[in-house]
């Protein structure tokens, strides 16, 4: 039997909310600091870049500019165009990590009086008999867990996207710097790379932020963040997904919009990951309730009672004919195929059951696995 928290519990948390509340602060004023700097040298970048452009088309407009001289400035172009585009990725980079960090200091802002509050009552009332078990330790460390290993998978993301591409950036640029003296023509075809290379590396970046935290969802909701969630989606994976809602959309709560944003779009991952080839998502929205329906076609596509009859038929009749061990064979091979097709997998069911159960929200998933319903009350 576990029991309320104690006083010196409380305190304790308090203390450690305090702590994380000055270590946010410290956080905030450092990017702020260098969302500062950076801007005001993006600013300077982009007046260099300008006035690069506006001498290449000053030296191409005068036919009797010496051609070395024109692809000395069209250099000096793609020089400027380099730096604005990483000092504006920088700032992008900067302003999204500066918002998480303010709605975490809020959200500590919040959470601290409310624990100060709860610790006073405790200490004016004596605690009750306990059975040596402490359910908010052990809630607690549930949470810290759970945090570590969020960092844990942002960091791993981090290190092989986003910080890989700007390690190979880094290295572009250094053979770029050494070819410009040695060979020019050479140097500017490293320099193209270059730039599209950071081209990518800001378009990286911008998918690691989104799928971590989506800022358009706290921003506008969900039915702009799926309806981008589903165009990115069938971008990058060149699966159909497409989106639908229908009836008066409107705001929800934080939690219950973000529970049903990422059990939504673990649902679509897991259908292009066993090989839909199509998927919709389909908002119904009430004014008692909001219906998500997320479905995938399978590869496979639908079979009738009379063909799953005829197959069993003819699977019977083969097997007859074959030996044992190749029969077993393929029964194996026609089951992990099977499973492959299967719809939803049980692990992410799962996850998605654990989030609907903590949020309140109505889940059903057809036998085949390829038809997942969510239902939210608003």
């Amino acid at each position: 039997m576990t029991t309320g928290p104690t006083n010196q519990q409380l305190t304790a948390l308090a203390d450690d909310l305090e702590r994380e509340q000055e270590t946010l602060q410290r956080e905030l004023e450092e990017i702020d600091l260098l969302l500062r700097q950076a801007a005001s040298e993006a600013e300077r970048n982009e007046s260099r870049r300008v006035q690069a452009e506006e001498r290449v088309t000053q030296l191409e407009r005068d036919r009797s500019t010496p051609g070395d001289q024109v692809a000395e400035a069209r250099g000096q172009l793609l020089t400027q165009t380099r730096r604005a585009t990483l000092m504006q990725a920088q700032l992008e980079v900067l302003s999204g990590k500066q918002r998480a960090l303010q709605r975490y200091r809020e959200r500590v802002d919040t959470t601290l009086p409310l624990v100060k509050s709860m610790a006073e009552v405790a200490g004016a009332v004596p605690p009750p008999p306990t059975s040596g078990h402490n359910g908010v330790q052990s809630d607690s460390g549930d949470v810290l867990a759970a945090q570590e290993q969020m960092r844990r998978a942002i960091a791993r993301q981090m290190h092989d996207g986003p910080a890989q591409s700007i390690a190979n950036i880094a290295l572009q640029a250094q053979i770029v710097e050494r070819l410009f003296t040695r060979d020019p023509e050479r140097a500017t075809i490293e320099l193209h790379e270059l730039v599209a290379m950071v081209q990518q590396a800001l378009e990286a970046t911008k998918t690691f932020i989104f799928d971590v935290r989506p800022m358009v969802l706290d921003d506008l909701g969900l039915v702009p963040t799926l309806r981008r969630s589903a165009a990115e989606r069938s971008r990058r994976t060149s699966v159909p997904v497409r989106f639908e809602s229908v009836g008066t959309d409107g705001r929800m709560t934080n939690a219950v919009e973000s529970g049903l944003f990422r059990m939504i779009d673990d649902a679509i991952s897991a259908f292009v990951a066993v090989n839909a080839t199509a998927v919709l998502i389909r908002l119904d929205w009430s004014e008692q309730s909001l219906r998500a329906t997320i479905e995938g076609a399978s590869p496979k596509g639908v079979q009738s009672d009379a063909q799953r009859a005829k197959a069993v038929v003819a699977a019977a009749r083969r097997d007859k004919m074959l030996p044992q061990q190749l029969t077993t064979l393929i029964h194996q091979q026609e089951h992990d195929e099977a499973a492959r097709n299967a719809g939803l997998p049980d692990n992410v069911r799962a996850e998605i059951e654990q989030r609907a159960a903590a949020l309140g929200v109505t889940l059903r998933l057809s036998d085949d696995g390829w038809h997942l319903e969510l239902l939210a009350g608003r």
